[in-house]
Formats: structure tokens, sequence, C-alpha cells
């Protein structure tokens, strides 16, 4: 009984940190604190839906941010600039002429890295047209999107320069100017891609095409049997990734990761421009003819590395139509990404 009677003793010391509300091991690991997840770094992007922004695509919906561990959110707005200016978003995608302006003017907008190269604009004209050279362009209406868009200011500089002429610009959208080249309002509209590729896909009612190009250095356009020069030069430098400087300065490490997945991006695209997710893609954000897109992918020359000299060019067109007052030179460009995109 003695032996009994101490062994229940030895078993209720055991076991009365348990009774007591101990705990076992188990429930000592299930009780341990769990690490929270790392939280994803937000970045806000003003967009206006074009393809030339496909790599912002590409990388959205390929995981290419996410896997980085980067959330960003696209917003579709047609003044970007302004809100990456104003703060209320971090990065913008855009040509460089738009934000040329207000970095002159020192606002809080800087340039971090190059969308594509080269600007794919040309003009555009009916099938028909007898301005064969661009002498004949003098005093003709074209439709343009602006007097400070890239393509407009290297064709109207080129015309200037070298033939002593210029043509009356009408400011109209894309869309806009290819109605007026139907309506027989304007004799030509520069317009990009792939609104290039819609206006040559057209037919008349003899199933031949409307339009052609001029001067874009692949046509002839005066039927003498040779190529005609580029008005827009060799490879002019396209749109351009553009950041608030205060988002840059709190935020470089996650600006730099989102650079390197847009390089990704652009990786992907350049290996096959119109594979069927990639046009997919394209068709997801913007509503043009997809025939249209598969024509004109492969002329968007993706890359993230800036033609600065090129694009310090551009001001200097900005300042000569008083545009701006000074050109900042190397002070377009992000000092952070220097050594890594320019």
């Amino acid at each position: 009984m003695k032996k009994l009677a101490c062994l229940a003793v030895i078993f209720a010391v055991l076991t009365a940190g348990l009774w007591a509300g101990g705990s076992s091991e188990k429930e000592e690991q299930e009780a341990a604190p769990v690490a929270a997840a790392p939280q994803k770094v937000k970045i806000r992007v003003a967009d206006a839906n074009s393809t030339h922004h496909l790599n912002l695509y590409v990388a959205k919906e390929k995981g290419l941010f996410d896997k980085r561990g980067l959330d960003v959110e696209i917003t579709q707005t047609g003044s970007g600039v302004a809100a990456v200016v104003g703060g209320e978003q971090d990065i913008v995608f855009n040509c460089p002429t738009g934000v040329i302006t207000p970095i002159a003017k020192e606002q809080n907008i800087t340039i971090i890295a190059q969308v594509k190269i080269p600007c794919t604009s040309v003009l555009v004209v009916p099938a028909n047209a007898s301005y064969q050279t661009p002498a004949a362009l003098k005093g003709l209406q074209i439709a343009g999107l602006s007097t400070t868009c890239c393509a407009v200011i290297i064709i109207r500089d080129a015309l200037r320069s070298q033939y002593n002429t210029e043509f009356e610009l009408v400011t109209l959208a894309p869309g806009a100017a290819i109605a007026a080249l139907e309506a027989g309002q304007v004799k030509g509209a520069i317009l990009e891609e792939p609104f290039v590729a819609l206006a040559l896909l057209a037919k008349d009612a003899a199933g031949k095409p409307k339009y052609k190009t001029l001067f874009d250095g692949n046509s002839d356009a005066n039927g003498d049997g040779k190529i005609d020069p580029s008005l827009a030069g060799e490879n002019p430098p396209c749109r351009t990734i553009n950041a608030n400087k205060d988002f840059i300065a709190k935020n470089t490490a996650a600006a730099k990761t989102f650079i390197e997945a847009i390089d990704e991006a652009d990786k992907i695209i350049l290996k096959d421009p119109v594979a069927a997710d990639i046009v997919d893609i394209a068709q997801k954000y913007v509503s043009v003819d997809r025939q249209a897109i598969i024509n004109s992918n492969p002329k968007l020359g993706f890359t993230i590395k800036l033609a600065t000299q090129q694009l310090i060019g551009y001001a200097d067109a900005l300042v000569r139509q008083k545009t701006i007052d000074k050109n900042p030179g190397e002070g377009l460009f992000a000092p952070e990404f220097k050594g890594i995109t320019w």
C-alpha cells in the first residue's frame, strides 16, 4: 500500500503543471507567433492605354511585379503627367516631350527609363495623293497630336532644315485624324502605331489600300525606284518612364525593381511580339483591331536604356519653339538610375 501511495504522489507531481494550466510541447508550438508575410510595396502607375506601353501590361499580367514584391496599380487617365507631378500617382509612361516641359519648369517629375526606340510615327496620306516630295507638303493641312509631339517636332524640323518648307498642323488625336483623312478634311496625318497599321489595313470599294506612308525610310513615295529617306532620321527615341521625384527618393529600391520587371517584360515581347498571349494582353488594355496589333507589334523596339543625347535634342527643339526657356540637359534624368538606364 505504501508503494502505491508513493507512485500516486509521484504521478501527481509530474502532471500538476498540466492540470494547473501548463501546456504540452505541441501546444507551445501551436501558440508560437507566426511571422507576417512581407508587405508588398505599392506603386501607382498613371496610364493612357497604348500598345506602346505593352511592356507595362505584360509585366502586370504575367506576374513579373508580384514575384518581386510589388503591388502595381494601373490607373487609366489622360492627365498622368499632372497626376505624377502632384503626387497622386508615382509613375507615368509618356511621350518625353510632355515630361521635358515640367522638368524644365522645375516641377516634381524626372525621367527614369526608356520605354521604346524608335518612334514609330510616320506621315500617312491617301494612296492616290499627288504630293510625293517633301517640298510638295508646303502649306498642306496635316493632322498631328500636338506641336510638342515627338514625331511632329522631328518631321517639322526636318522639313524646315532640309527642304525649307512647312505644313499647317491640325491638332487631332489619332482616331480623329484618321476620320479627318476619311472625310478629306486634311491631306495627311502623322500617326503612331498601331494607328498606322490600322490606316494601312483600310481598303477602298475596289479592295485596294486607301492609304500609304510617305518619307518613312521604308517606301518609295515618288515612284523613282528608290526608298525615300525618313524625315524622322535614324531611330529617334519614343516614350519614356517618368516618376515623381519624392517617390524615387523614398522608394529607390522599389523603383529599380519596377524597371527590372519592365526589362524582363521587354525580353518576353521581343522574343515573339506577335505571340497569341502577347496580342491577347494588348487587346485587354487597348481597343484596336487585332490584325493592326499583329502588324505593328514587331516595330515596337522595347528597351529601358535611355537615348540621352537625342532626348536632350528634343529639349533643344522645345527651346526653339519657345515652349521652354532652357534645356535641363542631363538634369532631365534621375541620378538614382545613372549606370542602370543611362
